[in-house]
């Protein structure tokens, strides 16, 4: 009688294991499905939010625009504020007048660098671009003529039946003479769409001006937004709960503002280095290749790829030992960005590990194109501060330290394999 109990209950429990098993394992499946089909369908939902935010862009522009100003001139609108004129003996005193020459000299300095961008740099990156587009037939001509001198000294080593049957040379030539084709037309867009944005600036200019105007008004009544936003949270929620979103507001501003400001340090350091190291090769169109190095230095880990690759084959058309002196030279400056420039200027300034970032640049790359690689960092390392301080408030509330939730917890013997 004792024994036919024992194995009931011992069936009863393995039944109740075996359901528990198929549980996990049904939800498993299922939570692999789910993210199959969200990672499967990824075009669809990104076209749909990048339509969505192309709306608001469209209604709300001058806002974003005057936001965006805000946010980006504030720093130097503070260094002017405290370093500058806060040392002047009669504005110590008036912080009105203080503040509205800190933002008029950023101001200032503003349009000097566009005014420095639109009369110095754009021509002549318009006319390297151009000069690439007039000399791609020669650029053609030299690569085919280097692609056949190849094919005549592997046939000097007797490899015609190898050649005749798999036909590569022809092969080579089809896909040079497509890509030529893309690069050529990729230009032509470039050129087009520049020319398009020089055009339509009369039609935008309405919207920068006021979007200008708003990031002016930001800036001069922004202690008075920032009480008015606290009489509101004290509406809302607990004084504790107030204290935590501040704390969280100025920790999420100060990783947002290091982050921009050290990656376009960096970038710019990057950049001069670039036109500098390529004007000693005697590359030509140095300013075009330096720029869109330094560009696309802002996006991590895939942007010194994104900026070298592009300046290597632009100038192997005209010499490969040349291709091969820019590709070491990027080579060697990304290594010096890697390991010396950014972790002097940047440190750990997101603290999130690069599995996460380079899923945070495809993510945001994905929806908000070039933008979003750029500002998807930043962006998910927020997400991730915000999730960290959940997850160790409701820790907290549990009597469970950080250090032991880390830890894998000690195997439970089962009482029916002890029995």
């Amino acid at each position: 009688m004792e024994s036919s109990e024992r194995g009931e209950l011992m069936k009863i429990q393995l039944d109740r294991r075996l359901v528990k098993y198929a549980l996990h394992a049904f939800l498993v499946i299922t939570m692999a499905i789910i993210v199959y089909q969200v990672l499967d369908n990824m075009g669809y939902f990104s076209d749909q939010l990048r339509l969505i935010w192309k709306w608001i862009r469209r209604i709300l522009s001058p806002f974003i625009i005057g936001i965006f100003a805000a946010y980006i001139l504030n720093p130097g609108v503070r260094r002017f504020e405290e370093s500058v004129y806060g040392r002047v003996k009669f504005l110590k005193d008036n912080i009105r007048i203080k503040r509205m020459l800190s933002i008029a000299s950023m101001f200032l300095i503003v349009i000097l660098f566009f005014v420095m961008i639109f009369i110095v740099v754009t021509p002549r990156v318009i006319a390297s671009i151009s000069d690439i587009m007039r000399n791609f037939p020669k650029y053609m001509d030299n690569t085919i003529v280097f692609v056949e001198n190849i094919e005549l000294t592997l046939r000097a080593q007797n490899l015609d039946a190898f050649f005749q049957e798999f036909q590569i040379i022809e092969e080579i030539e089809g896909w040079l003479e497509n890509g030529f084709q893309y690069i050529r037309e990729s230009l032509d867009e470039i050129i087009d769409m520049i020319f398009f944005q020089i055009t339509n600036i009369t039609s935008g200019v309405l919207n920068f001006l006021i979007g200008m105007i708003m990031a002016f008004y930001l800036l001069y009544d922004k202690n008075i937004i920032k009480k008015n936003i606290n009489k509101i949270l004290y509406t809302f929620f607990s004084r504790e709960m107030v204290f935590r979103i501040n704390d969280f507001g100025r920790d999420a501003d100060d990783l947002f503002g290091r982050y921009i400001v050290g990656r376009s340090i960096d970038s710019f350091i990057i950049g001069v280095i670039a036109f500098i190291g390529l004007s000693i090769l005697g590359i030509p169109y140095r300013l075009l290749f330096s720029i869109i190095i330094g560009v696309t230095n802002m996006i991590p880990y895939f942007g010194p790829y994104l900026g070298g690759i592009p300046v290597v084959i632009v100038t192997m058309f005209s010499s490969f030992q040349e291709a091969l002196w820019v590709g070491l030279f990027i080579i060697a400056l990304q290594q010096f960005d890697g390991l010396v420039l950014g972790p002097k200027i940047l440190g750990d300034s997101v603290g999130i590990r690069p599995i996460w970032i380079i899923l945070s640049i495809y993510v945001g790359g994905r929806i908000f194109g070039i933008l979003g690689m750029f500002l998807g960092v930043p962006v998910f390392a927020v997400i991730v501060m915000f999730l960290e301080r959940l997850i160790n408030r409701r820790l907290q509330k549990r009597g469970i330290s950080a250090k032991e939730a880390e830890s894998a917890p000690p195997r439970i013997k089962d009482p029916a394999q002890e029995g």
